[in-house]
C-alpha cells in the first residue's frame, strides 16, 4: 500500500514533483536541485518505487497524423458491481490511454486517442453500447498545452 501523504517528507514531495515534470532527469541533477547526493536521491527514488508511490515512467507521445480533434475525454456513469472488470474492458479498447475514477457526477474519466474521427467515434459507440454504461459525456480536445 502506498504511504500516506504524512509519510512523505518535503524532500520526497520535491523529488516527486521534479520526476513528474521530467521522469528522465538524471539522479545527479535531481540531487543538485534538492541538495542531496546522487546516491541519496537514488535510494529515495527506489524506496518511492518500492512503496508504490512511483508506479512507472511514461513517455508523453504525440503520434504523427493524430490531430488534437481526435483526442477526447469521456466522463462515464457506470452501474455494475464489477467496476474492476468494466475498467479492464475499457483498458482493452483501442486508443484508451488513461482511466481514472473521479468524484462528482461521473464515476470514471477516460482519455481516448484515435487516428481518425471515425475510429474515435467507434470507440465511443462501443463504450456507450455496453449495458453497464448508464451515460457518457465526451469532451473533444481542441488544444493541448502541456
Amino acid at each position: 500500500m502506498p504511504p500516506t501523504d504524512r509519510q512523505l517528507d518535503d524532500l520526497d514531495r520535491r523529488l516527486l514533483a521534479l520526476l513528474a515534470a521530467d521522469g528522465r532527469a538524471p539522479m545527479a541533477e535531481l540531487g543538485r536541485t534538492v541538495g542531496l547526493s546522487r546516491t541519496a536521491v537514488l535510494a529515495r527514488v527506489q524506496r518511492l518505487e518500492r512503496d508504490g508511490v512511483i508506479r512507472g515512467y511514461h513517455a508523453d507521445v504525440v503520434l504523427p497524423g493524430v490531430a488534437a480533434a481526435h483526442r477526447a475525454r469521456v466522463g462515464i456513469i457506470v452501474r455494475t458491481a464489477d467496476v474492476a472488470g468494466y475498467v479492464r474492458r475499457l483498458g482493452g479498447l483501442p486508443g484508451v490511454t488513461d482511466i481514472e475514477t473521479v468524484t462528482g457526477e461521473y464515476d470514471l474519466m477516460v482519455l481516448v486517442t484515435a487516428p481518425s474521427a471515425g475510429e474515435l467515434d467507434a470507440v465511443l459507440d462501443r463504450i456507450s453500447g455496453w449495458p453497464e454504461t448508464v451515460r457518457t459525456t465526451t469532451w473533444v480536445v481542441l488544444t493541448r498545452y502541456a
